[in-house]
């Protein structure tokens, strides 16, 4: 399988295995993020990765995000106002890095899940974040457990236009 059809096999993965992700997947995961392409080059980006199961556990959530506490690690992706060009830009490039460490994770056998859903001042304050950070999503890692089907998606022609609507 190529890397083009092995990034159309990628599904949010909630349920992980026990399995650590060995240090040297994890490692690329970050590069992968570091290297990522950002507005005049100005890697806005900061990234926590969470490992700690005490920590895990205090930011996870009941509903939207409570597989946090099985996945290996979770990356918390922010941002600096005073470092940014632009709020929109930093915003844009840090999910750019982090859409970078999704895919490189799953081309090594490391599923993933998006997290939108997180209440900010408790995450500032659990992992002591500086009170100007804003905070872009959460992206929980580890060795799958489950193999979910592809959800239904609009096709091609509902949602490409060619040069205007």
């Amino acid at each position: 399988m190529n890397n083009v059809e092995k990034m159309f096999t990628r599904r949010s993965i909630r349920k992980y295995t026990n399995e650590p992700v060995p240090e040297e997947v994890l490692h690329n995961i970050l590069e992968a993020g570091r290297l990522s392409p950002s507005a005049v080059n100005r890697q806005p980006w900061h990234f926590i990765v969470v490992k700690d199961q005490t920590i895990k556990e205090a930011i996870s959530h009941e509903r939207y995000s409570r597989f946090i506490k099985e996945a290996d690690f979770t990356v918390v992706g922010l941002y600096l106002p005073s470092e940014a060009l632009t709020e929109k830009l930093s915003l844009i490039d840090v999910t750019i890095a982090l859409q970078s460490m999704v895919i490189a994770a799953w081309t090594q056998g490391v599923g993933s899940c998006w997290i939108g859903g997180f209440n900010e001042d408790k995450l500032k304050k659990t992992l002591n974040l500086p009170d100007e950070s804003k905070i872009v999503c959460l992206v929980s890692f580890g060795i799958p457990d489950e193999e979910p089907d592809q959800r239904p998606k609009k096709s091609m022609e509902e949602i490409i236009h060619y040069n205007k609507w």
